[in-house]
């Protein structure tokens, strides 16, 4: 069958249990469309504003590259490899850690991309109620409901969405931005942090930009194993990583520093309200945009969610799809989304060094596990060993990064066991 033929048809195969076949690889704007729409989306304009008002605009924005060269490093990293097999993460993960071993790794970060799938369900209903004064729950069940059933349709939706919602972002962002400029200051670069608003540390600032995508980062491989090989893989990764993040951040990060956020270190460089704000054809837009935005985000963690429980179970991703969506809509009507900065301390503490010792057994050591392997103990060794320096780390050095503590460390723990292994 050919490519053309596959693309065609409306709902592809999967994959869920076995590499992608050549023939169903995908072209790269296909692939990149899938990353690069990924973070153009309201909590990185979040992100951005609240480092740029506890840090200021100069050292915001240092920080805000800083945390998407990590990113590109090991997401790129775990891309190329993606692409070079065709294998999702639950089947990379396997080599790795075990045939059982790879199940607390997955099944952690299967569940953690519904807690984010939950969480910005939350945030379109909140956003809608905030904004437009429209039903909180209402909006909250359409926008879960309207994000399962492009999550069914597979890796295609998403897609589509990015070729939708990344110009669309990009458009209604510097949109905002003239509005902020035209409205409050024009002299973002000597922004200075907000007095009174707390203290943030470079470095957990740093943490704080990396772990909004250090779980479904890892987890790369469901989307870039459709590329046709590892350069691509790589290149698909890196027009996220650091280029669109980056762009979606400091988008942000220069309306706090145009003064017009009231409370800046809460809502960041939220623009929602400001397009609201700015007559009926921008409001409309924006209503429109909170719906495509935020589905981007909610489909692409739906979809590493059914893709790791569907492999875990040996069921199929569209039937996890719903299974797992329905549970995700339940959770956001609870309010879960409030603890969107304990849910990003959390990620930025214990998932990356798996990512880490992934990248040291697979690409820089080569190791030749036996794939037989109920538990490989050296990688949770390191994994445990580097959530202890992390812990160390936040608790008495919090300047410090602990997404940089934990992946140099588990780097470190794993190819000292490799060597005494030897």
């Amino acid at each position: 069958m050919s490519t053309q033929s596959n693309e065609q048809t409306l709902l592809d195969p999967e994959f869920e249990h076995t590499a992608v076949p050549l023939e169903y690889r995908k072209k790269f704007s296909s692939v990149s469309a899938v990353w690069y729409s990924f973070p153009l989306v309201l909590t990185s304009a979040v992100i951005g504003g609240v480092v740029t008002a506890m840090l200021g605009f100069k050292m915001g924005v240092a920080a805000i590259l800083t945390g998407n060269l990590l990113l590109c490093v090991i997401v790129g990293a775990l891309s190329y490899l993606a692409g070079k097999t065709g294998e999702n993460f639950a089947i990379s993960a396997k080599r790795t850690f075990g045939q059982f071993g790879y199940l607390a790794v997955s099944g952690l970060l299967s569940t953690v991309v519904i807690g984010w799938f939950a969480l910005m369900v939350g945030l379109t209903g909140d956003t809608m109620f905030r904004s437009f004064g429209a039903n909180l729950l209402l909006m909250t069940i359409l926008g879960g409901v309207l994000y399962v059933g492009a999550t069914f349709i597979g890796i295609k939706a998403l897609t589509i969405l990015g070729y939708i919602a990344a110009p669309m972002y990009l458009i209604l962002g510097i949109v905002s931005v003239y509005i902020s400029m035209k409205n409050g200051s024009t002299d973002i670069i000597n922004f200075q942090p907000i007095a009174g608003v707390g203290a943030l540390s470079f470095g957990a600032a740093v943490t704080m930009v990396f772990a909004t995508f250090t779980d479904s980062g890892t987890m790369t491989a469901d989307f870039t194993r459709w590329a046709k090989n590892g350069k691509q893989g790589f290149l698909a990764a890196f027009t996220a990583f650091p280029i669109s993040k980056f762009i979606a951040e400091v988008i942000g990060a220069i309306i706090v520093a145009t003064g017009v956020v009231l409370n800046p270190e809460a809502t960041g460089g939220d623009f929602i309200t400001i397009l609201a704000d700015a007559g009926p054809l921008l409001s409309v837009l924006a209503i429109i945009f909170v719906f495509i935005n935020l589905g981007v985000g909610c489909t692409h963690c739906l979809y590493n969610g059914a893709v790791g429980w569907s492999h875990m179970t040996g069921g199929k991703m569209r039937t996890l799809t719903l299974v797992l969506g329905i549970i995700g809509i339940i959770v956001a009507i609870t309010g879960i989304w409030n603890a969107f900065q304990t849910w990003l301390n959390l990620l930025g503490l214990i998932v990356p060094p798996i990512a880490a010792i992934i990248i040291m057994d697979q690409l820089v050591l080569k190791r030749k596990n036996d794939e037989t392997k109920k538990w490989q103990p050296l990688a949770f060794i390191a994994w445990a060993l580097a959530a202890i320096v992390a812990l160390i780390v936040n608790a008495y050095a919090p300047q410090l990064s602990v997404v940089v503590a934990g992946l140099v460390s588990s780097a470190i723990f794993y190819l000292i066991g490799h060597k005494l292994m030897k």
